[in-house]
C-alpha cells in the first residue's frame, strides 16, 4: 500500500463541471462493476456515491457475503479479476472462501474495511476518478436524452456531465428524473423483498454452533426456537443466516428484519425509521434469547456492532426495453442481445411467495441487453436491483456477484457507445459480446 499526499490523493477525486465519456451513479456491486469495465475498456470514466465508502451492501453490514464473485471456484473473468486480485492481495485478514450451497455458492466473506480502502485503491489503479458523499439527485438533459447529473446536499451544489449515463445506484432516482418509469413492489400487494440490519457478534464457537445448526442454509431448529420466542415478545426475524468472517470467532449475521412489520417501503423515510429502530432490536434481543437459552457455542458470545446503515433489496426498478420476469430465469430463456449470464437460484431474503415461485431456475441463464435500457431516456444505462425486471425476475439469482456483471456489460455498453459517438441503444449489441469475449468475462 502506497501512502499519497493530499494532493495525490485529490488528482484522483472528481470535481464538479467536469465532463467524462462515463460517469456511474453508485458504488455497490454493480457500480463497481460498471466503472472497472469502462476504465477497462479505455473510457474516462467518473463514479458517484452517496455514502463514505464503496461496496455497497457489503461494507454496510460487515462480512456480507459477495456471492457469485466467483464461477465454480475459479476466477470469473472480466472485472472479477482485478477486484478478487486486489482483495486477496491483502492477505488472510481481508477474505475468506464464503459458502458452497446452491443459494450462497461462489462467494467471499471480505473484511467491510479492506473492501472499502480496497475499491478506492483499484479505482486509483485502474483510473477511474471517485468522489464520496455525491448522491446523484437529478439528470441534467437535452431533449430526451440524458447529458449530466446533479449532486445535492449537504456539501451543496455540483454538476457532472458525460457522454453516458449508468444509473447502478439502486432506487434509481436519476433514470426517475430523466424521465424513465419506476415499477414498485410486488403485483398482487406491493411488498418489497425486507430490508435487513444486519449485525456482528464475537466470542463464537464456531464448531459447536455449526453442529447445533444443521446442514440447512436457514437452520429449522433455530427457527423454531426463536418462533418460541417471538411468542413470548421477543423481536425476531423471518430468518437468520451466520456467515463466519475473517477474524476468530466473529459471525455475521444476516436476516430480514422485525416480523410483523407490514410493508417496508425503504423509499419511505417513516418505513425507514421503523426499520431501523426494530432491526436495532432484533439485534439486541438476539443477544438476549441465545444467553437465556444456552445455545451450543454462543453462550459467550456478544454484539460487535450493527450494519452502518439498512441493507436494501428492493425500492425502483426501472422499465425498460425488455421488462425480465422469473419465467425467463425458470426457462433458461436465450437471448440473441444476452450480455451476461446470472447463476444461483430463486432469494426472496425471505419475503414469502406462492409456492409456484420457488421452483428451480436455469443455473447461468441469460439476461439482456434491453433490460439496461430504460424505456424513453437516451444516453442512460440501468445496472443492479434498478434494472428493468419484475418483482418476482428481481429474486432470481441477485447475488452480489450477478449484480457486478450486470454493471461489467453496462460499463462495457457505455464505453463503446462513447467511443463510437452514439448512445446505448443505437449500439450494436455483437460489439459489446464480442468485447466481454475479449475481456474473458462472457461468451455468446
Amino acid at each position: 500500500m502506497a501512502k499519497l499526499t493530499k494532493q495525490q490523493v485529490l488528482d484522483h477525486i472528481a470535481h464538479s463541471g467536469q465532463k467524462y465519456d462515463v460517469i456511474v451513479l453508485g458504488g455497490g456491486p454493480a457500480g463497481i462493476g460498471a466503472a472497472l469495465a469502462s476504465a477497462m475498456c479505455g473510457a474516462e470514466t467518473c463514479i458517484l456515491e452517496e455514502k463514505a465508502f464503496f461496496g455497497g451492501v457489503a461494507a454496510v453490514s460487515g462480512w456480507m457475503p459477495m456471492n457469485r464473485v466467483l464461477l465454480n471456484g475459479e476466477m470469473r473473468g472480466g472485472v472479477f479479476t482485478p477486484f478478487v486480485e486486489k482483495l486477496r492481495s491483502y492477505g488472510t485478514g481481508a477474505t475468506r472462501q464464503g459458502k458452497t450451497s446452491w443459494v450462497d455458492g461462489d462467494g467471499l466473506h471480505i473484511h467491510p474495511d479492506y473492501l472499502r480502502y480496497g475499491m478506492i485503491e483499484l479505482f486509483e489503479d485502474i483510473g477511474v476518478r471517485y468522489r464520496l458523499h455525491s448522491p446523484g439527485t437529478s439528470a441534467i438533459m437535452e431533449g430526451k436524452r440524458i447529458i449530466g447529473v446533479n449532486c445535492d446536499g449537504k456539501y451543496g451544489h455540483a454538476e457532472f456531465y458525460a457522454n453516458v449515463i449508468i444509473d447502478a445506484s439502486g432506487d434509481g432516482d436519476v433514470a426517475v428524473s430523466a424521465g424513465a418509469e419506476a415499477m414498485m413492489g410486488r403485483d398482487t400487494d406491493g411488498a418489497f423483498m425486507p430490508v435487513t440490519l444486519g449485525f456482528v457478534i464475537s466470542n463464537v464457537d464456531y464448531d459447536r454452533f455449526y453442529e447445533y445448526l444443521g446442514p440447512e442454509a436457514v437452520s429449522p431448529r433455530f427457527m423454531d426456537l426463536m418462533r418460541k420466542k417471538e411468542a413470548e415478545g421477543y423481536a425476531v426475524s423471518g430468518f437468520y443466516a451466520f456467515d463466519k468472517t475473517t477474524v476468530p470467532g466473529v459471525v455475521s449475521v444476516n436476516n430480514s428484519g422485525q416480523n410483523g412489520l407490514g410493508i417496508i417501503n425503504a423509499l419511505n423515510l417513516d418505513d425507514l425509521n421503523v426499520a431501523e429502530r426494530t432491526g436495532l432490536q432484533v439485534a439486541m434481543d438476539f443477544i438476549q434469547i441465545v444467553h437465556e437459552e444456552k445455545i451450543p457455542g454462543l453462550e459467550n458470545c456478544e454484539l460487535v456492532r450493527t450494519g452502518q446503515a439498512l441493507g436494501v433489496r428492493e425500492t425502483r426498478r426501472i422499465r425498460g426495453d425488455y421488462v425480465y420476469d422469473i419465467t425467463d430465469a425458470q426457462q433458461g430463456r436465450s437471448f440473441p442481445d444476452a450480455v451476461l449470464r446470472r447463476y444461483g437460484t430463486v432469494d426472496t431474503g425471505g419475503l414469502k411467495e406462492e409456492k409456484n415461485y420457488h421452483g428451480s431456475v436455469q443455473n447461468g441463464h441469460d439476461f439482456p441487453y434491453r433490460s439496461l435500457l430504460p424505456l424513453g431516456v437516451e444516453g442512460m444505462l440501468i445496472a443492479g436491483r434498478c434494472a428493468s425486471q419484475t418483482h418476482l425476475g428481481a429474486t432470481t439469482c441477485k447475488s452480489m456477484g450477478n449484480m457486478m456483471a450486470m454493471g461489467q456489460a453496462a460499463g462495457v455498453a457505455a464505453a463503446l457507445s462513447s467511443q463510437e459517438g452514439c448512445t446505448p441503444r443505437q449500439l450494436d449489441v455483437r460489439k459489446i459480446q464480442k468485447k466481454l469475449h475479449e475481456m474473458n468475462a462472457e461468451r455468446f
